[in-house]
């Protein structure tokens, strides 16, 4: 009985945390139910059924992890088999096997979506580096709003393509770099989870996991910023792990520090946030290493703070004529609140309040409200002219936060649902709450500036149609296949399971969780989560939640059975 009670005791964390999670999802349930928060009864029986799913699925997750980190004492001939081939030691030829097996695996979608997925953004930024208007520019300058550097890589395979006779074959070239550069990265990712002590049935089930779930796979060879810059985060986060792990040792090492900075680097040059998750993750390594080592991470942070608050903004873009990235993007939130608070309380709004609110969103602003995006409310765009009345939105948001809580707080759970909301079977529209794929970017003639672009290739457009309604309709929103697609899953449940058992196996120094938790964190400024946007934000914290899983499975050092078959 006794062992009982202490048992039940250790678990009190996971009720807890259980009940939060529940409760989140039922605000999410009812915002998606009447387009509004409205409380009612039916929350509390919601609520407990989310809490109980949580409770379960970290449960199951947890025996599941020791199965595949538990090396059984006798093999069978298949696996015996499988384990010659596979060994997953740190080598030459093993990371070639891995390669090829997501080579293998991803082909068929690369060959159905020739000539190449182009996302909405993608196609804005051809369009600067052509010269041509589009939604950032009127085509005489470039804009950072999405990164110059990304719109360089794009714009360079298009200009190579149509050298050689086909702009189209030239983005399917690029399509096909990112894919092979992403595969690198993730074949190294599961050889460093065997040689951190991960079991070996982890890292098999870690190499099919990439190889068949078609949402990483499709993202992988997609044209788009976040695809570009996924592997760089990969090893970035990578190395940040093992820096951890042996106390900076690891970067007294001349090639794993360069390889540091580089992929700092390339972080921030591909993705905004980049920067910014570089930089808080090198103030937590500073802690976590040894004093010697702290020059060198000082020294990375002061090279990624010199090269994008100074070198970027103050000499390249003036240099070449590159108009800074709007404010619009880091106000989402912000923005998204004070619309709905026109929306609601307008006549509560004081004169002088309301006219900042306008000036900076237009009068039009509630009308333009929608509470699961807030690219209606903040646009595309930002007026420098708008910078002067910053100072006074931030004091007519306090005056409406303090008069009004209750609407922020409904506008800002509501922006956020695909990270909090758990699909129901019984909901219609719960497809936006499950991980979907895009792939009819793929028709390039059907984009709207293609002759601009001169692209004219057609690709195959009813297998590409069938294969995303396959994906999105059927495989996504099948019962419970559609929790393991669930965006709350991989976004929140996940993460909190990571921390709950760093907490339960009292892991003291959990500083390499950096790179996840900061990840993490910026999820929930993201101006979009259930639209096909929501997407690019999430796939980063699956690409890398194995590695986060092969950590709480491996600890801190080698585990006593890698160690023995080391030695063998």
């Amino acid at each position: 009985m006794t062992v009982v009670q202490k048992g039940m005791k250790r678990r009190v964390p996971l009720v807890v945390l259980a009940m939060i999670c529940g409760f989140l999802a039922s605000l999410v349930d009812f915002i998606r139910q009447n387009d509004q928060l409205v409380l009612a009864p039916r929350m509390l029986w919601y609520t407990l059924i989310i809490a109980i799913l949580f409770f379960l699925f970290v449960l199951l997750l947890e025996c599941v992890l020791a199965w595949l980190n538990r090396e059984p004492e006798t093999y069978r001939n298949v696996s015996c088999k499988l384990r010659e081939i596979f060994s997953f030691k740190t080598s030459k030829k093993q990371f070639a096997l891995i390669a090829v097996v997501l080579v293998l695996c991803w082909l068929p979608y690369l060959i159905v979506t020739y000539p190449g997925v182009i996302w909405y953004d993608t196609e804005q930024q051809l369009l600067q580096w052509n010269g041509q208007p589009n939604t950032f520019t009127d085509g005489h300058y470039l804009s950072d709003h999405h990164p110059v550097f990304d719109t360089m890589i794009f714009g360079t395979f298009l200009r190579l393509g149509a050298f050689f006779g086909s702009a189209d074959r030239g983005l399917y070239l690029g399509c096909i770099v990112i894919e092979l550069v992403t595969i690198a990265a993730l074949a190294s990712m599961i050889l460093y989870c065997r040689h951190i002590g991960a079991g070996w049935r982890f890292c098999f089930a870690e190499m099919i996991f990439f190889a068949v779930f078609p949402f990483t796979a499709l993202f992988s060879m997609t044209m788009v910023k976040d695809s570009l810059f996924m592997p760089f985060f990969i090893w970035f986060a990578m190395i940040f792990v093992e820096a951890v792990r042996t106390q900076g040792v690891l970067l007294k090492q001349p090639q794993f520090f360069t390889a540091f900075l580089l992929t700092a680097l390339l972080m921030g040059l591909t993705k905004k946030t980049g920067v910014y998750i570089v930089l808080i993750c090198c103030i937590i390594l500073f802690f976590a290493v040894s004093s010697i080592i702290r020059k060198r991470v000082v020294g990375v942070f002061t090279v990624v703070i010199s090269v994008f608050m100074i070198l970027m903004p103050k000499i390249v873009f003036p240099v070449f004529h590159i108009q800074e990235g709007g404010k619009q993007e880091m106000l989402a939130v912000p923005l998204q609140q004070s619309a709905l608070l026109v929306k609601r309380h307008e006549n509560d709004v004081s004169r002088q309040d309301l006219e900042v609110i306008y000036k900076i969103l237009g009068d039009d602003v509630a009308d333009r409200y929608q509470w699961w995006a807030s690219d209606n409310v903040k646009g595309y765009s930002w007026d420098s002219q708008n910078d002067q009345y910053l100072g006074q939105y931030a004091i007519a948001w306090i005056h409406g936060l303090a008069s009004h809580p209750e609407t922020y707080a409904e506008a800002y759970v509501a922006l956020q649902e695909a990270w909090l909301g758990i699909p129901s079977p019984t909901d219609s529209n719960a497809g936006d709450l499950v991980m979907q794929t895009y792939a009819l970017g793929s028709d390039h003639y059907a984009l709207p500036d293609s002759v601009k672009l001169g692209l004219c290739f057609s690709g195959f457009k009813n297998a590409v149609q069938k294969l995303q309604e396959t994906i999105n309709d059927h495989i996504a929103r099948a019962p419970i296949v559609n929790l393991l697609c669930s965006r709350a899953v991989w976004s929140t449940w996940i993460f909190v399971f990571v921390l709950y058992e760093c907490i339960r196996r009292k892991k003291r120094h959990c500083s390499w969780l950096a790179p996840y938790v900061v990840t993490f964190l910026f999820l929930w400024i993201s101006p979009a989560t259930v639209t096909i946007e929501g997407m690019r934000y999430l796939i980063p914290m699956v690409m890398i939640a194995p590695l986060m899983l092969g950590m709480l499975g491996a600890g801190e050092q080698a585990n006593s059975a890698q160690a023995a078959e080391d030695e063998r």
